[in-house]
């Protein structure tokens, strides 16, 4: 069987996500994937060659891995996932997150807040990435008649407590109501922190929303933190895809040299969520799913705590929230299985069981009509 090499990231956001996504394509055309948990050196990558005789790899660059020298591979058929594209040399393939659609989300979720005043918060360590994802959202809210502060303060590990002061100045600053888009979720979680330090309220006087949809941060902060959630399995497949293109040209490569993924959906938590009083069923209806969800909580049982008929309480849960009751139920089981799934000590078998799924046959399918996987194959892309 062919073999491709895969330098697997360390990032635990991204990383599984693409690894399926890889898997998913080259399994269908009979090719082995051997993930390689090393950073790629010269020497490294020219011992595996050796040993493995690859058709090619795909170098995930996310995490620490995000300053990879290209140069190291050579004349071998490569596709980076998340590289610089200014550092890139003009031969490579690279797949990378399209932050404008990304900063695009974004915006169009804050916007719906109904607030005034918006902003832009940058992590300690400055990338290209959160600068288009500044640039965009910029442009986005100014095309609606709105400005946008930016928080650019760069701090080194050394400089954290420095940093998370300047931040914290600059959110207590910001005018109220504000909506506030952080770089990821991880700078989205400072953001909510200082916030309750200054006695902001959450999401009455700032709504955030952050990037990647990491679900050990965004259900763990205080209130849960509303999302952007990249594709990342499509860009797994754009990598897979373009190397065997590659492989099919023989190198002569026509197309474009770099291709991306968008934004799957947009993850919403009550860091975002903006009900009028009137819409305090709604608020009421979220808590319920959020704690009831995986004890087999159905739609019907929800809709009967509004004082109106099933089908006015399902519209007016969509019209708050952009998506029916049932959808949310769904959304908290499949991040619960998804959860579970990824822990090697679970049995499968007994996940339907934390889920709220009357038998695993039922979650089985759920899970693979939502993931278009197997919760094995799920268990086995989440490896790091």
């Amino acid at each position: 069987m062919n073999t491709v090499l895969y330098f697997q990231s360390k990032s635990k956001t991204s990383a599984p996500e693409k690894l399926a996504g890889v898997h998913e394509i080259m399994e269908k055309h009979g090719h082995a994937i051997q993930v390689i948990e090393e950073r790629p050196t010269a020497r490294l990558v020219r011992e595996l060659w050796e040993f493995w005789n690859p058709l090619g790899a795909i170098i995930d660059c996310g995490g620490e891995y995000n300053n990879i020298d290209a140069d190291i591979f050579g004349e071998n058929p490569v596709v980076f996932l998340g590289h610089n594209p200014d550092t890139l040399p003009k031969k490579c393939l690279l797949v990378s997150n399209n932050q404008a659609e990304t900063a695009r989300a974004a915006a169009r979720e804050l916007l719906s807040t109904g607030f005034g005043n918006f902003a832009f918060v940058h992590g300690p360590e400055r990338k290209k990435w959160s600068n288009l994802r500044e640039k965009s959202f910029a442009d986005s809210l100014a095309l609606n008649g709105k400005t946008c502060s930016v928080f650019a303060h760069a701090a080194d590990r050394a400089d954290a407590v420095h940093w998370i002061s300047a931040l914290r100045r600059f959110v207590a600053a910001l005018p109220r109501p504000c909506a506030v888009f952080a770089a990821n979720d991880r700078t989205a979680e400072s953001v909510l922190s200082v916030a309750a330090i200054e006695g902001i309220r959450v999401p009455s006087e700032m709504a955030v929303i952050g990037v990647d949809n990491f679900t050990p941060i965004c259900e763990h902060t205080t209130p849960p933190l509303s999302s952007i959630e990249p594709n990342f399995r499509r860009g797994g497949n754009l990598a897979a895809l373009m190397l065997l293109a590659s492989l099919m040209s023989k190198g002569r490569w026509r197309g474009s040299r770099v291709q991306t993924f968008g934004p799957l959906r947009v993850a919403r938590r009550a860091s975002s969520r903006v009900l009028s009083f009137a819409d305090r069923y709604v608020s009421a209806a979220l808590d319920l799913i959020r704690g009831e969800a995986c004890a087999g909580l159905t739609s019907a049982q929800v809709a009967a705590a509004f004082p109106c008929s099933r089908r006015m309480a399902d519209m007016r849960f969509r019209r708050a929230t952009g998506h029916t009751i049932l959808d949310e139920i769904h959304a908290v089981q499949l991040e619960r299985a998804k959860e579970l799934a990824g822990n090697p000590n679970m049995p499968l078998k007994a996940i339907s069981d934390f889920c709220g799924f009357a038998n695993p046959n039922s979650l089985r399918k759920f899970f693979r009509r939502e993931t278009g996987m197997t919760m094995s194959k799920w268990r086995a892309s989440s490896k790091s």
